[in-house]
């Protein structure tokens, strides 16, 4: 895949994506204020470190090549986002565990 040729075209849409992941990310703190649900901070806080990242990609001298440490730095939030998934999961089948022992007794 070649970049792309005028070099300010790469600056405009990585401005675009970066906005684009900071407004998703105000989208579920927004749901997240109104539910606390663990679930939509963990997204919010996902969007918000995809953008940051996306923000510091702009300010490098060649915003095209990679870097080990922005890759290091999304797979985190990434994995933040699993794991509140499994938070979220694990702890409605203990709590119906619980629920179904008392049940029981």
């Amino acid at each position: 895949m070649n970049p792309i040729s005028h070099p300010l075209a790469d600056i405009f849409l990585l401005g675009v994506v970066t906005a684009s992941y900071l407004l998703a990310g105000l989208f579920f703190l927004r749901f997240w204020w109104s539910t606390r649900d663990i679930l939509f901070l963990a997204f919010a806080v996902f969007f918000a470190i995809q953008g940051g990242s996306s923000a510091f990609i702009v300010g490098l001298s060649h915003p095209n090549e990679g870097s080990l440490w922005i890759g290091l730095v999304r797979l985190l939030s990434i994995l933040a986002v699993l794991g509140a998934i499994l938070w979220k999961n694990v702890g409605k089948r203990q709590a119906a565990v619980s629920q179904n022992r008392n049940s029981f007794q």
